[in-house]
C-alpha cells in the first residue's frame, strides 16, 4: 500500500468513527465520547463525569444537550449518558483480533471538531485487573500519551470500527478498555444503574498465620472475617474469627483477591470457601449474593 492509499484510508476512517465522536462536558475541560445507540446512549470515561449534575454533550452537528448520568464504574473508568437526541451509533469492532504492530486512530472532540491521534499497537495480552478493582477482558497498549481531552473518546482501527475507549485514568500515558469489557459494563449500566459483583456480607482483614495454622492451611496468610453481616449472603455459614484461605478453588490472600473473585459471574453462585476454624480447615458453601456499585465517587472516578 502506497502513502497515498494509507492516508486516504486513515482519513476515511476518521470520517466514519467521527460521525459518532462527541463532546463531553462534565468538568471545567471538556473530555471525548461517543454514541453507543441511536437513542441517545453516550459512552464516555467515569472520571470525566464525577458529578452528576450540569452535564453537556456537544454533538457533531454543533448542538450541546444537557445529559443524563445512567451510571458509572470506576473500576473500569467507564460511564454511560443518555441525551435527548437521535444518534448516529459507533460501529464496533472486535477487539480479540487486535495484532501487535497493526496501526490505530484516538479520536477526541474536546472542541468543536473531531480530532485523531494516530498510534500502533504495542502489545497485546490477557485479562487484567485495574488499580480500581475492574476487570478488563484484554490487555490493549497503544504507543505514545493520550492527548488532552481524547479521554473518553474511542480507539478506532483503520477500518472505521471501534475497538476499544481511550482513558487517562487507568494508567500512565493512557489506556483502553476494549469492546469486550465495553459490552459488558455498558449493559450491566443500563439494566442495573451500575456494575454488579459478587456479595459476600462480610468485613475481612488480611492476616499472617502462625506457623501451626500455616502447616494446616499450607499457606501464610489468608483473611479473617471481622464482621458479619446479619441475613447477608454469608450469615450462618461464615463465622467471625474464621481466616477465609481460599473461595471457588482460587487464594485468597488479601482482601483485594476476594474483590476480584468476586465479579458479576460469582453473583447467585454457590461457591465453596474454605476456612480455618478452630484450627482445622474446612470447607463450606456459600451462596454469592449481589451488589450494584454505582460508582459515586470510586477510585478512578
Amino acid at each position: 500500500m502506497d502513502a497515498k492509499t494509507l492516508s486516504d484510508s486513515l482519513a476515511g476512517a476518521v470520517e466514519r468513527a467521527g460521525a459518532s465522536v462527541v463532546r463531553v462536558e462534565g468538568r471545567r475541560r471538556a473530555a471525548s465520547g461517543f454514541s453507543w445507540s441511536a437513542d441517545g446512549l453516550v459512552v464516555t470515561a467515569s472520571h470525566v463525569v464525577q458529578r452528576d449534575d450540569e452535564i453537556r454533550v456537544g454533538l457533531p452537528d454543533g448542538q450541546a444537550l444537557p445529559a443524563l448520568l445512567v451510571g458509572r464504574d470506576p473500576g473500569t473508568d467507564v460511564a454511560v449518558l443518555r441525551v435527548n437526541a437521535t444518534l448516529s451509533a459507533v460501529a464496533l469492532d472486535d477487539d480479540a483480533g487486535r495484532r501487535v504492530g497493526e496501526l490505530v486512530l484516538a479520536l477526541g472532540r474536546p472542541g468543536h471538531g473531531v480530532r485523531a491521534s494516530l498510534g500502533m499497537v504495542g502489545a497485546v495480552n490477557g485479562a487484567w485487573e485495574t488499580a480500581c478493582g475492574g476487570r478488563v477482558d484484554r490487555y490493549v497498549e497503544v504507543d505514545g500519551s493520550l492527548p488532552p481531552g481524547f479521554s473518553g473518546g474511542p480507539l478506532v482501527s483503520v477500518s472505521g470500527g471501534v475497538i476499544g475507549l481511550n482513558t487517562s485514568a487507568i494508567a500512565r500515558g493512557g489506556g483502553t478498555i476494549p469492546v469486550t469489557t465495553l459490552r459488558r459494563v455498558v449493559e450491566s449500566i443500563v439494566a442495573h444503574g451500575g456494575v454488579r459483583r459478587g456479595h459476600l456480607g462480610v468485613v475481612v482483614q488480611p492476616v499472617r498465620l502462625d506457623e501451626a495454622s500455616a502447616r494446616a492451611a499450607g499457606q501464610e496468610g489468608g483473611v479473617v472475617v471481622a464482621g458479619v453481616s446479619p441475613g447477608g449472603p454469608a450469615s450462618g455459614v461464615l463465622l467471625v474469627g474464621d481466616v477465609l484461605l481460599g473461595f471457588g478453588g482460587k487464594p485468597v490472600p488479601d482482601a483485594r483477591a476476594l474483590h476480584a473473585i468476586l465479579d458479576e459471574g460469582s453473583v447467585d453462585q454457590a461457591v465453596v470457601a474454605r476456612v480455618l476454624r478452630g484450627g482445622a480447615v474446612v470447607d463450606v458453601e456459600v451462596r454469592v449474593g449481589a451488589r450494584v456499585e454505582r460508582g459515586r465517587g470510586g477510585c478512578c472516578g
